[in-house]
């Protein structure tokens, strides 16, 4: 999972600082990754919307 804050840096430990600074419930959710095999990927996301 991204988060908005994942972003604010360029760097590893800054980003874990940046994201430990905000609650859970705060955090913005920017994006996912998945991995695996092509075929069960996309089975998994068939249907969502990528950008909105």
């Amino acid at each position: 999972m991204y988060t908005e804050e994942l972003f604010s840096t360029g760097h590893d430990a800054a980003n874990r600082e940046a994201v430990a600074s905000v609650a859970a419930e705060e955090l913005n959710l920017v994006g996912i990754a998945l991995r695996g095999p092509k075929n069960a990927v996309d089975r998994v996301v068939k249907g969502a919307r990528m950008h909105g």
